[in-house]
């Protein structure tokens, strides 16, 4: 039974590391579709927002704080 699930699990990641390249493109290409939207509605005051709100995102996602204390008080 470990087997089927080892086999399962392998072919499940080889398909998310096959795939990601085609999700990753879908997103870029949907972006380029948003911002000609955009740009031809003349909303060009969005763009320093959008890109402060993108930025403010992945920030708080990768650049966060760790959730617990790196300084010990062994040795101090």
């Amino acid at each position: 039974m470990s087997s089927v699930r080892n086999w399962a699990s392998g072919f499940i990641m080889a398909a998310l590391i096959l795939l990601s390249p085609i999700v990753a493109f879908i997103v870029v290409l949907t972006a380029e579709m948003v911002t000609d939207l955009v740009t031809r509605v003349g909303a060009t005051a969005v763009w320093p927002v959008a890109a402060g709100a993108v930025a403010l995102i992945l920030l708080r996602k990768y650049a966060g704080q760790p959730h617990t204390s790196q300084l010990r008080s062994e040795g101090a």
